[in-house]
């Protein structure tokens, strides 16, 4: 069985890694996104000096590596689907800044059993990885800039998390927070077919909000003051950072509901907490998804 172990001490090329770390710099702006990359293609290395015994050259790198690496992900170490598929997404960058793609041909994806990404909500481990990054995020901040970044993606996630649609969330008014000592709450007034509701919030909403409210420095009424495409981009690179590379706003409107559910909370109030017109809509919304019917069934092995 490979692993990560060798009787020599392993080391990245300081060559290679810093003008492949200079690269993704340069390609993205977000420091989370770039640190990702750079983990994934550094854990690569090390595994390709533990298998080969050999120092890694990108540029020696053959189609043949990918394919062992990708089988030795998946059935030795044993990582789930959007982690390997998160590896893939950052060894592409590798490929694409050695000019040669064609070193991921026929290296797949790990697909996931579900019925559709639109009812996928997150596990527990994938939902506590995921706002364990936003508030380790706020920490990582050197410039103000990236602080205030990190600030925001935490409040209009929260928000995400308590059901509102990403729209509802773009369109929230800074008069529409309320924080008190042991309670909170957003009213959302543009929901879908113009209905209004007010949102409780929980202990790490308020607290991101508060914070929010706090250090912005927007003069407009609107909360966050960025469009539903920057926000989704926001959440996707979110994702990247915890391995779940196809994460959307609406698994996190899902995740709020599926939580609900599994706390034993009322259909019927689950209803109202997500703005839907009828419970009808409420039992279609937390239909089983073909993956979750996938894990029941198999454990009853």
């Amino acid at each position: 069985m490979d692993t990560l172990t060798n009787s020599q001490p392993l080391t990245v090329s300081v060559s290679w890694h810093a003008q492949f770390a200079d690269h993704i710099d340069r390609k993205y702006r977000n420091a989370n996104t770039a640190t990702l990359t750079l983990q994934h293609v550094r854990v690569f290395s090390l595994w390709y000096e533990a298998k080969f015994k050999q120092a890694f050259d990108p540029q020696l790198l053959t189609n043949y590596d990918l394919h062992l690496y990708r089988e030795w992900s998946l059935k030795t170490e044993k990582v789930k689907a959007a982690t390997w598929n998160s590896r893939l997404w950052a060894l592409g960058i590798l490929c694409e800044w050695i000019q040669d793609p064609s070193l991921l041909e026929g290296v797949e994806q790990q697909n996931q059993v579900r019925g559709s990404t639109k009812h996928r909500s997150l596990t527990d481990d994938e939902y506590h990885r995921l706002v364990h990054a936003l508030e380790q995020n706020l920490k990582r901040s050197i410039t103000t800039f990236e602080y205030l970044n990190a600030v925001r993606d935490w409040a209009s996630v929260m928000l995400m998390l308590h059901g509102l649609r990403v729209e509802e969330c773009s369109l929230v008014d800074v008069d529409d927070i309320t924080i008190n000592e042991r309670s909170g709450s957003v009213l959302v007034r543009n929901g879908k077919g113009s209905k209004e509701r007010s949102v409780p919030l929980n202990l790490i909403a308020r607290k991101a909000l508060y914070e929010w409210v706090k250090v912005r420095t927007a003069n407009t009424d609107q909360l966050f003051g960025i469009s539903i495409r920057s926000l989704q981009r926001n959440v996707a690179e979110l994702g990247r950072q915890i391995g779940v590379p196809d994460l959307t706003p609406h698994w996190l409107r899902y995740t709020f509901a599926k939580r609900l559910e599994r706390n034993g909370t009322p259909i019927a109030s689950i209803g109202d907490l997500l703005g839907h017109e009828s419970i009808e809509t409420t039992r279609r919304y937390l239909r089983s998804s073909l993956e979750e019917l996938q894990s029941a069934v198999e454990g009853v092995m």
